[in-house]
């Protein structure tokens, strides 16, 4: 990661870009397809960090496809799934090799943070 990896960053900024404002904007079919990304990404660069956001991105990932498949939204997992993702991004950005990518990440561990907060205020 030190050497600014574009394809990372890239997927990064489109992260944020499709999940910066109101969670009810975006459609889980975005959510879905970010996902997808992400793994295939994830999976190129296999690390033991990555690996345990990858395991977090398997197990959310069947989460919105039945909020999307028979609204059916669990939003007490979804947002116990999303400060996991918290969690192991700042792990991530903590790394040395990591430091390139300072700004990119924060910009994701802060929609990471609005979205947990906003499935976390739909918990009824």
């Amino acid at each position: 990661m030190i050497a600014k990896d574009q394809n990372q960053i890239s997927l990064i900024e489109e992260t944020v870009n499709t999940f910066d404002g109101n969670i009810d904007e975006t459609t889980a079919t975005d959510g879905l397809s970010i996902i997808d990304k992400w793994l295939n990404r994830l999976d190129s660069i296999s690390d033991e960090t990555t690996d345990d956001i990858a395991e977090t991105l398997e197990r959310l990932r069947p989460e919105i496809d039945t909020a999307q498949r028979y609204n059916r939204i669990d939003n007490q997992h979804i947002a116990s799934l999303l400060q996991e993702l918290i969690e192991q991004t700042r792990a991530v950005a903590a790394t040395p090799e990591a430091s390139a990518e300072q700004e990119e990440l924060s910009q994701l561990i802060a929609v990471l943070e609005n979205l947990h907060r906003q499935a976390a205020s739909q918990i009824s």
